[in-house]
């Protein structure tokens, strides 16, 4: 049956189209030579697999059920543990990964964020990074219905859930908005692509959108909109907001503002440019760079300070205080252990020059400070620097796997390097959890973690030692004391610049307490309360270490 669909303003619309919930549709399109185009619904929720036209009519969305009052947290609260569907399960789809939220929640995380969800390439090479169409959800992780009662159960575990989204390019194979008016006059696209240019061509990243267009700049808000209001998701990452033209993206920021009060909206953003925020209205910005200077860092020192010149504080200190250019902690998101776009390969693991400076591979962190999975010192290398991320200035964001210690390289592709949850439950990925998990209660429990100002105390370049202090006036002072060395020291004998003098610490967290194999690692907690002296406190210091320690107001 076809039903002429009318125009309204700038869209055609079927107002009363008898189409119950599942029941297939696709566009019919008369040309002016003559021709009938077969065409998907561009604002469709809902596709069947890959390589079809039909869509599914979803009226799931006025008559779901919420179970759960919702309310969007505070950005300040967010601990990110990011996971892509496809990989995080056998069986690939929302469902599947619904039941894994507890394990995220047991953690400590609190917000999951997820890699692209719209419909992409069949070939999983973009890891859903190369968008068919932006409102249709992937057909192969499930239906709209699917989708809400993910993000329902995860707002009854009291987690958020943001979606990755990719606004700057359509696929470069199997684009559904490719050529959809049939009119393609020297290849340019269609109503849709019309004038848009080629991104990062060389690449293979695909065309642009006709962004000048009203009609498609429309479409792109609808489509952060579905997200935050249909599906009830609390934010967005916004792919390489490099390739938005500015004014784009500025009137993306402003308007999802109005439409979708609260909405956590981050960018990534080539050479962690503030301007993300302070210009283009994004409340946060990725910053990936500090991953690379930690991990250089080891590589070069071989976790020793053993190198000429010992450790280079000067490239660690930015990781832990406020970025330039930006005034709040929550402003930057740091990643120390990596997320998919440092442990994920597409060429089985093959060496990229690009890379050449961390040994030119992408992998999970055990093997990029060491030995891997196996090391015990690659996994405490692991556990101070995650320590380290979670008390920096910033939102701290976690890869699927890492928290289980995972090895090698994620690809979505090959069965061996999805999620592995064998490790999950063995000897070395219980400890790494638990560790994970104490870190993270750090942030719940001491607000200055959350919100406080960063100042560094103490660098020791010869030996890898570095200290800061996170401050916020109410709050309790919260000091860092970090050993990414090879050192140890077991009598109370190393210092730590703390200015004053009769000041009451008590350690509350060491990222060696769970993990063994580094030999003698002493506390600092059976000593109770530790009382400066000298304007220092004067520790027990265990090898490749994070701890962290509260003052006591007297």
């Amino acid at each position: 049956r076809a039903i002429e669909l009318l125009r309204e303003g700038e869209h055609f619309v079927g107002a009363g189209l008898p189409l119950g919930h599942g029941d297939a549709y696709k566009v019919l399109l008369e040309t002016g030579d003559g021709r009938t185009l077969e065409r998907r619904d561009p604002y469709a929720r809902w596709v069947e697999a890959e390589g079809g036209l039909w869509c599914l009519a979803d009226a799931s969305g006025g008559s779901y059920h919420w179970r759960t009052p919702w309310s969007r947290m505070p950005h300040d609260e967010l601990i990110l543990y990011e996971l892509q569907v496809p990989s995080f399960t056998p069986e690939g789809t929302l469902s599947a990964a619904m039941a894994k939220l507890e394990h995220v929640k047991a953690m400590g995380f609190t917000a999951v964020q997820l890699m692209p969800l719209a419909d992409f390439c069949d070939d999983h090479s973009s890891w859903g990074y190369n968008p068919k169409q932006l409102l249709a959800l992937a057909p192969g992780v499930g239906s709209p219905q699917d989708m809400r009662d993910f993000v329902d159960r995860a707002h009854s575990l009291g987690l958020g859930v943001i979606v990755d989204v990719v606004l700057h390019h359509g696929a470069p194979v199997g684009d559904e908005l490719w050529n959809y008016d049939g009119w393609e006059h020297e290849a340019n696209g269609g109503i849709y692509h019309e004038g848009g240019a080629d991104i990062r061509w060389g690449l293979g990243w695909g065309r642009g959108w006709a962004f000048w267009k009203n009609e498609v700049y429309q479409m792109l808000e609808d489509a952060c909109v579905m997200w935050l209001e249909e599906y009830r998701c609390d934010g967005l990452r916004f792919d390489s907001v490099n390739d938005l033209p500015r004014e784009v993206a500025q009137r993306l920021t402003y308007a999802l503002r109005e439409r979708c009060p609260g909405a956590w909206l981050c960018a990534e953003m080539m050479h962690e440019d503030p301007s993300a925020v302070t210009d283009l209205g994004f409340d946060s910005v990725w910053m990936p760079y500090c991953y690379f200077d930690i991990v250089q860092q080891h590589r070069g020192n071989n976790g020793d300070g053993g190198s000429p010149g010992g450790w280079d504080i000067a490239r660690l200190r930015p990781v832990m205080c406020v970025q330039e250019g930006l005034e709040k902690p929550f402003q930057a998101v740091q990643y120390l252990l990596g997320s998919h776009v440092q442990i994920g390969c597409q060429r089985g693991g093959a060496w990229h020059e690009d890379y050449s400076h961390i040994g030119g591979q992408h992998r999970y962190s055990v093997d990029q400070f060491g030995g891997g999975r196996a090391d015990p010192h690659s996994r405490a290398a692991a556990r101070l620097w995650y320590a380290a991320n979670v008390c920096s200035s910033c939102v701290p964001l976690m890869f699927m796997g890492t928290e289980w210690a995972e090895a090698g390289w994620w690809n979505v592709s090959d069965s061996e390097h999805v999620a592995q949850w064998k490790h999950a439950q063995d000897i070395i990925g219980l400890e790494q959890k638990a560790a994970v998990t104490e870190a993270n209660a750090l942030r719940r429990d001491y607000a200055a973690l959350r919100r406080g100002w960063t100042n560094m105390l103490h660098e020791d370049s010869d030996n890898g030692v570095l200290a800061f202090e996170r401050v916020n006036e109410g709050d309790e002072r919260v000091v860092v004391v970090i050993n990414a060395g090879r050192g140890s020291w077991q009598k109370h004998e190393y210092g730590v610049w703390i200015g004053g003098e009769g000041g009451r610490f008590e350690e509350v967290y060491s990222s060696n307490h769970i993990g063994g194999g580094l030999g003698e690692q002493r506390s600092n907690r059976e000593r109770g309360v530790l009382v400066s002296r000298e304007e220092k406190l004067w520790l027990n210091l265990p090898t490749l270490c994070t701890l962290v320690f509260v003052e006591h107001c007297t």
